[in-house]
């Protein structure tokens, strides 16, 4: 077995067990360990000496960035090569199966082909394993011990509430041997030292060593950073370590180790490291505005994954290099180079901020730094100076928007951002009066929303003269955002955060009003702007506004664009992708997106987790699997609360918590959902699709059919079509259970109305299905009676681009009139081209006429012919 420094004792160990699996008998083992102690590369190593001996070696990650596997994946995938003949191997990949069946099944299966050659089933990261694939386990080692079949597992400590970690307990106390795998000795220290450097260390390498504390990742990780620094040298064979401060490539490793942790441990840790100093889970929750319990149980999750250790009452950092690291808040490898930001701790009962994660440097955005040139920054930064400037014109109610929008950024979290976006706000400009109302409004809208740090700092942030154009100006601002002690560089360009922030606000007018600034400023600058992340973005606004074929071809237009960007830019429009196929009842492409997107958030904005996490809830409700849909977003017993940001964009979340909550058994997670939509919406008093959340969560918990009016109501004045059927179609069962026939009939009607205009297939069935139950007959239906080809297969949306086109406009023309962009006019075409089976735009309009008459022409409309 190749040799890893100071596991010889446990390669030896796992070295008996392969013999063992080699003469015939079956065994369990499990090997734990905190992070970064070699888990990972143990079971490799043990993979590679079973293919030595001959053993047939199955290998699998839950948890990964790819497809999760489960143990049933894994053999599925074995017996397909093992038994290529056997029969009913394809009934075994339904995911309709059975799953005790499945189980049986497949056991009987692998036991026969383990019989013939013997196997070695790898499953690292363990403790990430669902439920039902945790029973699973279970029951597949003790039915398979009499075989030849030997289970390395490995996991990490997480609290013992999730039941993973109940069946890998139980493996441990009746089946597995377990193999602790702890820090390593001073003498394996030495040895790996000289593996990573390839010289002798000396005295400075060895204090570096100390303070990674004997644990081989954080070494690697650091040396390897210090070499890639110049940091280190050789001479003699002998290597020095030149300087005491953590390198820049620290921070990229301690991003991908946080990546993997739930977002309650990433912001207790990410605010712990800013301090400097031990501190408690309740201080962090006071600052970030969240229950105590929830961080108290982050807390004993990141102690028993070794990353934290208690003194006392407080909490300090098992490792200085990685609370240094936070600390200093380095940007990630390739991010653009900042000045370090001095950090204060902060004063008590003062709101912290939630430090965003180093971005790409494609999307940073971060204060110039003299000598440092930063064009990705530089370039986003103009795009949201453009942005903002549009918006503050955009009518009379530009500077409320901006003010509502900065509000709701602060109540969920995203301080940073919102702080960002105020510099550049109030720039001094030609229209002292515009600015000075602009000031003002937003002044009142933070104190409102109890931003106090943030409203005192406007006038200083203002120029001296009233005018802007004095003397003041140009020493305050020197043309850049004046730099604040809580700025930290954005995830995402700030233009992004500032148009979901206004679809949170129903402002969707104003968001488009900004994506068309932002273009149009790309436009005219020229060069490489990120382009996918537009469309993402602009996929988002039209799905909020249920405009479901719209935004499916605007995700599709995005995708044809990622290989010109960032991996991470494709994720907006792959979580629409798959949020819109849920919706339209297509499970495959949603399934297929979601893993793309899951393979893809690494590397993208930490926002986009919070997306991703919705997206796959509403992909297990889909399917029927009510308690992981609750549990991908809460769980009272585990204290996983889900991210603020959720209830502020996703206005039917929390309701649809509560109705999967309340149909899984689930009470404390359903009244908890309420509660945060609740408190978005008492802190955003003037949102009416917040409010509207609000009042439908709490309606479906407590069967409350005058809530759920007032949310149906709510959500259609804010123009949200979508949910406002929602909570007419929970009215209708209230009103149903009331013995109220004719008013459930009337309220699931106009829910089946909204639903058949936004298109919405899967709640267009359901719809149809609850009142045929009721007695309805010929009810209206969406896409079974519309053909695949032909005039009558063309849908609203792509009615709305011929009529332009036909009027002769370019695709240029018919974006701006119609609001959408180029490439989705482009992809509307390149539909209905192939769906009447021509191929130009005379046939085209051969086909108008003969099906519909011309619509009129606006007056002053061009009639272009160019076929751009």
């Amino acid at each position: 077995m190749n040799p890893l420094a100071g596991r010889e004792r446990i390669l030896s160990v796992l070295g008996s067990h392969l013999d063992a699996t080699t003469r015939g008998s079956g065994s369990c083992v499990v090997v734990e360990g905190p992070f970064g102690v070699g888990k990972t590369q143990l079971l490799q190593a043990a993979a590679l000496e079973a293919a030595d001996r001959g053993l047939t070696a199955v290998v699998g990650r839950t948890g990964g960035v790819d497809q999760p596997t489960t143990p049933v994946h894994l053999l599925i995938n074995f017996l397909r090569r093992a038994l290529p003949g056997a029969d009913g191997l394809d009934e075994l990949a339904r995911p309709d199966s059975n799953p005790f069946w499945l189980v049986d099944r497949i056991g009987s299966l692998v036991e026969d082909a383990a019989r013939r050659h013997p196997l070695v089933i790898v499953l690292d990261d363990a403790h990430r394993i669902d439920d039902v694939s945790a029973l699973a386990l279970r029951e597949l080692v003790r039915s398979l011990a009499s075989s030849p079949v030997l289970w390395l597992l490995a996991r990490r400590p997480v609290p013992s509430s999730v039941l993973a970690q109940h069946a890998l307990d139980w493996l441990i106390d009746h089946a597995a041997v377990r193999l602790h795998v702890g820090t390593l000795d001073d003498e394996a220290v030495a040895e790996l030292c000289t593996g990573v450097l390839g010289a002798k260390p000396d005295a400075s390498v060895l204090r570096w060593a100390e303070r990674c504390q004997g644990n081989p990742w954080l070494l690697k990780n650091v040396f390897r950073a210090l070499m890639k620094a110049g940091q280190v040298v050789v001479l003699d064979g002998t290597a020095s370590v030149l300087t005491e401060r953590v390198p820049v490539g620290v921070r990229t490793a301690i991003d991908r180790l946080l990546a993997g942790m739930s977002p309650v441990v990433r912001r207790l840790l990410e605010h712990g490291g800013r301090s400097g100093r031990p501190f408690t889970a309740e201080h962090v929750a006071d600052l970030l505005g969240e229950p105590a319990g929830a961080l108290s149980a982050a807390a004993g999750e990141a102690v028993q994954a070794g990353l934290l250790r208690r003194e006392g009452a407080e909490l300090a950092f098992t490792h200085e290099v990685i609370a240094e690291a936070l600390r200093h808040g380095a940007p990630a490898e390739g991010a653009t180079a900042g000045p370090a930001l001095a950090v204060e701790p902060p004063r008590p009962g003062a709101r912290d901020v939630r430090p965003a994660p180093p971005a790409s440097a494609s999307s940073a955005v971060t204060p110039a730094v003299p000598g440092q040139p930063s064009p990705a920054g530089d370039r986003n930064d103009a795009l949201t100076a453009r942005a903002v400037s549009a918006l503050a014109c955009h009518g009379d109610d530009g500077p409320g928007a901006l003010a509502r929008a900065l509000r709701l950024l602060v109540t969920v979290g995203r301080h940073a951002e919102a702080s960002r976006l105020l510099d550049l706000a109030v720039r001094p400009g030609p229209d002292a009066v515009a600015e000075t109302r602009l000031v003002l409004e937003l002044g009142q809208g933070l104190r409102e929303a109890g931003c106090h740090d943030l409203s005192a700092v406007l006038p200083r942030r203002t120029p001296a003269r009233q005018d802007g154009c004095g003397p003041g100006a140009a020493s305050v601002w020197d043309g850049r955002p004046a730099a604040t002690p809580d700025s930290v560089p954005c995830d995402s360009p700030l233009w992004t955060w500032l148009v979901r922030a206004l679809v949170a606000v129903d402002q969707c007018e104003e968001a488009d009003a900004v994506l068309t600034a932002v273009m149009e400023e790309a436009d005219r600058a020229g060069g490489a702007w990120p382009e996918s992340l537009w469309h993402g973005h602009r996929a988002e606004l039209l799905a909020a506004t249920g405009r479901l074929e719209e935004a499916r071809a605007e995700a599709e237009s995005a995708l044809r664009l990622v290989e010109r960007s960032p991996s991470g830019h494709a994720v907006p429009a792959r979580l629409v992708l798959a949020r819109v196929s849920t919706q339209c009842d297509d499970l495959a492409t949603a399934s297929e997106q979601l893993r793309l997107a899951e393979h893809l958030v690494p590397r993208a904005p930490a926002a986009d987790r919070t997306r991703l996490d919705w997206a796959l809830a509403q992909f297990h409700a889909a399917s029927g699997r009510p308690a992981m849909m609750v549990r991908t977003l809460i769980d009272v017993e585990a204290q996983a609360s889900p991210d603020p940001l959720l209830f502020s964009e996703a206005p039917t979340a929390a309701a649809t918590l509560v109705r999967q909550a309340r149909q899984a058994g689930l009470d404390a997670e359903a009244e908890q959902a309420a509660a945060f939509a609740r408190h978005v919406a008492e802190r955003n008093p003037g949102v009416r699709s917040l409010r509207g959340g609000a009042e439908h969560a709490e309606g479906v918990l407590r069967d409350d059919a005058t809530a759920l009016h007032r949310a149906a109501e709510l959500h259609r004045l804010a123009g949200r079509p979508l949910a406002a059927g929602n909570a007419l179609e929970d009215a209708a069962r209230v009103d149903q259970g009331m013995g109220d026939r004719s008013r459930a009939v009337q309220l699931l009607e106009s829910a089946l109305d909204l639903y058949l205009e936004c298109g919405a297939s899967r709640d267009t069935a359901r719809a149809q299905k609850k009142l045929r139950r009721l007695g309805v007959h010929h009810v209206r239906r969406l896409g079974a009676g519309r053909p695949k080809s032909g005039w009558e297969s063309l849908t609203s949306a792509e009615l709305r681009v011929v009529r332009a086109i036909v009027d002769g406009r370019t695709n240029r023309e018919a974006a701006s009139v119609l609001f959408l962009s180029p490439h989705t006019v482009d992809s509307h075409l390149r539909r209905v081209f192939s769906k009447l089976d021509i191929n130009s735009r005379v046939e085209l309009t051969r086909h108008f006429f003969a099906h519909e008459a011309p619509a009129p022409v606006p007056a002053g409309a061009s009639r272009s012919g160019s076929t751009s």
